[in-house]
């Protein structure tokens, strides 16, 4: 079985490789940094934005994702208000906006409650997807996301800014679920097995 990061609004082709009945999350892995597991992409009015949720440091040392704590000068008005300009106008926003103040400005202490929070708001938008399958710490890296060795293939949807910019692929599964609504997996992509 291959293992996931469990990240914050993963990327769409994430949720693409999770709905396939051989990938799971790990309970058990390392903190690393500049990875999804503390930031996710969006579309806004200027481009691609990467939201970060800023962590307390280590110091250096390899730390279980369980026991990051999220930086107490964090606050989730500034990533809400900047999801709030990007989406603002999209097919779903005000079916969405209510949950999304809830998940953002409840503060949570530790990286992985909020991850969990949000994987399971996330799976909410989409049938057939199994909500928790947990599996052993061996961890399928972020190769998916390197050019030329994505196993995904997404598929074009419409997007909030389509007048401004080409389709933007991969972003975070928030830029599906805002553009989308409730749809299946299969809208998204598939596996690219071969």
């Amino acid at each position: 079985m291959n293992v996931l990061p469990l990240c914050c609004f993963a990327p769409v082709s994430w949720y693409v490789l999770y709905a396939e009945d051989n990938f799971a999350l790990s309970n058990e892995e390392y903190f690393q940094k500049q990875t999804y597991r503390n930031r996710f992409d969006i579309l806004a009015g200027n481009g691609i934005q990467t939201l970060t949720i800023p962590v307390e440091s280590t110091g250096g040392e390899r730390t279980l994702l369980r026991d990051i704590r999220i930086s107490p000068e964090y606050s989730g008005k500034k990533t809400l208000q900047a999801i709030r300009s990007a989406y603002g106008n999209s097919a779903m926003y005000d079916f969405i906006d209510v949950e999304l103040e809830e998940l953002f400005l409840k503060e949570e202490k530790f990286l992985i409650d909020f991850n969990i929070k949000a994987h399971d708001w996330s799976l909410k938008w989409f049938s057939k997807i199994p909500k928790e399958r947990l599996a052993e710490p061996k961890i399928l890296d972020e190769r998916w996301k390197q050019r030329g060795t994505r196993p995904v293939e997404l598929k074009r949807y419409p997007q909030v800014f389509a007048d401004r910019f080409p389709f933007e692929k991969d972003l975070s599964i928030l830029d599906a679920i805002f553009n989308l609504g409730k749809t299946s997996v299969k809208a998204l992509g598939h596996v690219n097995n071969s």
